[in-house]
């Protein structure tokens, strides 16, 4: 049961921030097939302001293809910033800044990344995806989720640092 919830979520994630425009204009990778107006307006209808805002500073940690991402994300508010540091087969460790903003969707709270740099420089961060994350407190306990723009998806291991 755990794993069709988590299948589900996982599904239900991807299609909002993968091809649904959840996202800013210069974001958008231009190879990507365009989906239905219909689809993206029944999709991001469901994506609402959050109702309840978010303070403090968390550690995430997550991994795609054995890569582990470990990010700092500080909340004030509705929005916040992420460092990520990561290991990049081509240019060893790096850390990417991004901004994040809180939404709501049915299902949770979604944290939605936009414009990754590289830390300490204004330089977009071209070949990395920004993050997505839906937070969930179900009835059979919480669930922590990724899926970036490109589709991967992770479970997120969460730590309140303060």
């Amino acid at each position: 049961m755990k794993f069709k919830t988590t299948a589900t979520l996982g599904i239900l994630l991807i299609s909002v921030t993968g091809l649904f425009g959840v996202e800013s204009v210069d974001a958008r990778n231009n190879s990507e097939k365009p989906s239905s107006s219909y689809t993206i307006a029944q999709v991001n209808s469901q994506i609402t302001d959050a109702k309840s805002p978010i303070y403090g500073t968390f550690k995430l940690t997550y991994s795609v293809d054995a890569i582990v991402y470990e990010s700092i994300l500080k909340m004030n508010g509705f929005s916040g910033v992420m460092r990520t540091r990561y290991y990049n087969p081509d240019r060893g460790t790096e850390v990417v800044r991004q901004n994040m903003t809180l939404k709501s969707i049915p299902i949770g709270l979604f944290l939605i990344g936009s414009d990754p740099v590289y830390d300490g420089t204004s330089k977009k961060a071209i070949d990395y995806s920004p993050d997505n994350f839906l937070f969930s407190f179900t009835p059979d306990g919480p669930i922590f989720y990724t899926c970036d723009r490109m589709e991967r998806c992770s479970h997120v291991d969460l730590e309140v640092i303060k």
